[in-house]
């Protein structure tokens, strides 16, 4: 028996393919809430559909690009992204470091001879450094300290030397001295970034890609059924209300800490149930609403806020990628709210207040629109935080891990930065290294 604890795209990628690789195994995954998806799941509030934030596929992998294709056919489009940066009181584009143009005329000056001083190095990698270390480095003080240094100390809560470049690398690129110059002075510099373009299902939300994926493996799954402890002595997984689950091979996409503090049966265990308390994460409070105006924006899909003084970090527009998430003309909004490691989620009325505040302040809404649905989402895990401890930690929890013949994979049983399609793919992987016995 091949156990899969956990019911996101990670793990219903293991099963599909487990399929795939190895047609005759008996698999099993266990999913903790009433229906598969985990984050990537869609909520229906009233006429309007909501998903636990912004989640839009970014596919470059072949094989990922052909299943997606294959399991939503013409369900899925393309877009091409319309993002902007809220910054000193303007919309700039996105990215910030080649859109300068828009912010004051003293600002821009000292951005441009700051990245013209950076750019005489090398760009470096993302490494074990501190993030904030690396911003300067690559950007220039002016780029870094505007908007890189406060946006992502608001998302994490924690200072940005606090955390290492390792998760920056591929997600945050620094453009040419031409782009820079070019976007300074108002010229569009387009294509910058890992996310440029990406698909989104014309209806249902996001959440119907893993409902594609779950239809294929429906005999496989065990909704409502929360883990409570792994005996890797016994290999057997302990589920609430007392059923067990004997297992030869066993994948998890648990969140990591989760996954260890679950660990039973032997002193190794124990042992890596210590590690837990050293892995940590900042959480999301998602803010969904569905207001009675179609025209959002200006159709924009998504703005980020790097002013510390503006309680959320990121609004999105989701039903300016695909209007069936919301009734004629109305529309729906995402606001997005840090919450600190250890912080408690507000109270709904309380980020109501907040959300309409900040965004009649930005212009996004006016006063005259009607807020007719409002949900509140908390997420915890939601980005994981790497600071100094978690590679090695990550590092040996995984490699003792896989001793205890335990596979721990995805966003969060990686314990690192991730998207959608990385996830499809590290199931595919696992399920291939199962079917060949690794």
């Amino acid at each position: 028996m091949i156990v899969v604890l956990g019911g996101g795209l990670a793990g219903l990628s293991t099963a599909l393919h487990l399929r795939r690789y190895a047609p005759r195994a008996a698999v099993v995954v266990v999913e903790r809430e009433s229906e598969p998806g985990g984050l990537a799941r869609s909520r229906r509030v009233g006429p309007f559909t909501f998903d636990y934030t912004g989640h839009y596929l970014h596919l470059r992998d072949q094989e990922t690009i052909a299943l997606v294709e294959t399991l939503l056919g013409d369900r899925l489009t393309a877009v091409e992204r319309r993002a902007k940066i809220f910054a000193r009181g303007a919309l700039l584009d996105f990215p910030f470091q080649a859109n300068l143009h828009g912010l004051p005329a003293e600002v821009v000056a000292r951005c441009l001879l700051d990245f013209v001083a950076a750019s005489r190095a090398a760009a470096p990698k993302g490494g074990a450094g501190p993030f904030g270390a690396w911003a300067r480095e690559t950007f220039g003080e002016g780029i870094a300290e505007e908007f890189l240094l406060p946006y992502n100390a608001k998302l994490y809560g924690v200072a940005p030397d606090e955390m290492t470049a390792e998760w920056v690398g591929w997600s945050v690129p620094r453009p040419s001295l031409e782009e820079v110059v070019r976007g300074a002075l108002g010229l569009k510099v387009k294509g910058l970034g890992y996310n440029p373009s990406f698909f989104y299902p014309r209806e249902g939300g996001i959440g119907a890609l893993p409902a594609a994926f779950a239809a294929r493996v429906a005999d496989a799954l065990r909704c409502g059924a929360a883990v409570e402890e792994v005996d890797v002595a016994a290999r057997v997984v302990r589920l609430a209300g007392g059923a067990e689950l004997p297992y030869e091979k066993l994948v998890s996409t648990l969140p990591l800490p989760a996954l260890l503090r679950s660990l039973v049966g032997s002193p190794e265990a124990a042992a890596l149930a210590r590690l837990a308390p050293g892995l940590r994460a900042a959480g999301v409070v998602e803010l969904a609403l569905g207001v009675d105006r179609a025209a959002l924006a200006g159709g924009l899909h998504w703005i980020y806020f790097p002013d510390p003084a503006t309680p959320f970090y990121r609004v999105g527009f989701p039903s300016n990628v695909a209007s069936s998430l919301a009734p004629p003309e109305h529309g729906t909004i995402s606001v997005e709210f840090p919450l600190a490691p250890g912080g408690a989620t507000p109270e709904r009325d309380t980020l109501l207040a907040a959300a309409r505040a900040g965004l009649e302040a930005a212009g996004i809404l006016d006063g005259r629109e009607s807020i007719v649905a409002a949900d509140v989402a908390p997420i915890n895990p939601a980005y994981v935080i790497h600071d100094p401890r978690r590679t090695p930690l990550v590092e040996e929890a995984l490699r003792r891990l896989a001793a205890l013949g335990i596979r721990s994979i995805g966003r969060f049983g990686g314990w690192t930065y991730s998207y959608m399609e990385r996830a499809i793919i590290e199931g595919r992987t696992a399920a291939a290294a199962l079917a060949e016995g690794r």
